[in-house]
């Protein structure tokens, strides 16, 4: 079987995340214990957006990182807490200063910044448990033009997501019978989505915590017109590029295992999954997410026959 599309799986990060780059342009928030993860944009996935993860471990800022700013495309940011109890506990406070107006953070949220929206910096003020912080951006080269915030108004031009969608699946719409479902004894809780019908102009993101067990995602062999971002990232302090477990994926004829933190890149048009899980033994972070505002695939009753 040829390699094809060993490229899509993405494992390294690239330059330091503008978002959280301390003044001194070589840290990542200074005080604060981190691991940047792994990145991808355009230049290492022909026609693929932005996507940076960093894990903050522990520790607390004196002061903010990054800068007042503003980019030519939407982006969402992801605060995610890893706490098994309350997995929408951030476990520790982050501020951010968003078109004028100061927002503390203290629970788990997805942020949608529109183009063109001031946004910046961020002063993490502590953090007492892990918290993953990921920017998404619909842009193959990331960018930002330095801004002064502005005087807040009333009405906030960006929006904070706390919570899940109801009745969500990846899953297909079948007009038959559906193909019996995997044994499975995978304990996971979805976290957090963002959709178009949610936020007006947003794009799709999709946040799982996986606890543990072996199964897979409901999705069935399928494409999209769109690109797609599959990604799993271990949570454990001591061996974060490591997820405790592996996981596999089918890319067009090949199919892809690994258990390491990974970005799956997907190019528009490629046939993909079924998604694996395969004895998850640690804590596992997933997500998804495309610039589409709303999910859709061969698989979905728009195009099911």
């Amino acid at each position: 079987m040829s390699d094809k599309y060993a490229k899509c799986l993405v494992q390294k990060p690239s330059a330091f995340p503008l978002e959280l780059q301390g003044k001194s342009g070589k840290d990542v928030i200074p005080g604060v214990k981190s691991t940047h993860l792994m990145s991808t944009d355009a230049s290492v996935q022909k026609g693929f957006f932005h996507v940076d993860c960093t894990w903050l471990w522990s520790g607390a800022a004196k002061e903010p990182a990054g800068e007042s700013h503003t980019h030519k495309f939407s982006q969402v940011i992801g605060l995610i807490g890893g706490t098994p109890a309350d997995p929408h506990d951030l476990g520790g406070e982050i501020t951010v200063w968003l078109d004028g107006h100061k927002e503390t953070i203290t629970r788990t949220v997805l942020i949608f910044i529109p183009a063109g929206v001031v946004h910046g910096p961020f002063l993490v003020s502590r953090v007492d448990r892990p918290i993953f912080f990921v920017n998404i951006a619909m842009t193959g080269k990331y960018s930002s033009t330095p801004a002064a915030q502005p005087t807040a108004s009333k009405e906030k031009k960006y929006s904070i997501m706390d919570h899940t969608k109801e009745r969500f699946s990846v899953g297909g719409d079948f007009k038959e019978a559906p193909p019996p479902p995997r044994a499975s004894t995978v304990k996971s809780n979805r976290i957090l989505h963002i959709e178009d019908d949610m936020v007006k102009g947003a794009f799709y993101v999709d946040f799982v915590w996986i606890w543990s067990g072996t199964g897979g995602a409901p999705a069935p062999e399928h494409v999209h017109e769109w690109p797609e971002l599959i990604a799993f990232a271990g949570a454990d302090p001591e061996r974060p590029r490591n997820i405790g477990g592996e996981m596999s994926i089918v890319l067009g004829d090949e199919t892809h295992r690994t258990d390491k933190s990974t970005l799956v890149c997907i190019p528009a048009g490629t046939k993909h999954c079924p998604w694996l899980f395969h004895d998850i033994k640690k804590t596992t972070l997933v997500f998804s997410a495309g610039p589409q505002g709303m999910y859709s695939g061969s698989h979905k009753k728009e195009n099911v026959k």
